[in-house]
């Protein structure tokens, strides 16, 4: 018990502490904003928290596929289309984290397969 104790603390401590923080709360603010107006009943549900916990890994992932599709292009739009993509990849991310997610947590296992193989 205490090596998968040490290997999820591993997947938490290989990704930037700011990241983390950051993610936490734009997923916090999103899902209190969008989702908890519509099911204030159910925002006690475990699957409400657990999604929480889970989206800075699927916004990981996003941002790798978002890095590796544009680069460090700049693209100027007005703010409200700005906007209107946030909410929209946030929507998308949080509908299908379920599915994106393994994949971050994968990819930060096959990262530090080294440091794993020594515990």
């Amino acid at each position: 018990m205490e090596k998968v104790w040490n290997i999820v603390k591993m997947i938490f401590a290989s990704v930037d502490r700011g990241y983390l923080i950051r993610s936490y709360i734009l997923g916090f603010l999103y899902m209190a904003i969008v989702v908890a107006p519509h099911t204030f009943m159910y925002w006690h549900r475990d699957t409400t928290w657990i999604t929480l916990l889970l989206f800075p890994f699927a916004k990981l992932v996003w941002d790798g596929v978002m890095n590796t599709l544009i680069g460090n292009n700049v693209f100027i739009f007005p703010i409200w289309i700005i906007y209107l993509w946030k909410f929209t990849k946030y929507y998308i991310l949080i509908k299908c984290i379920w599915f994106i997610c393994p994949l971050g947590i994968a990819y930060l296992l096959f990262i530090n397969r080294e440091y794993i193989k020594q515990m």
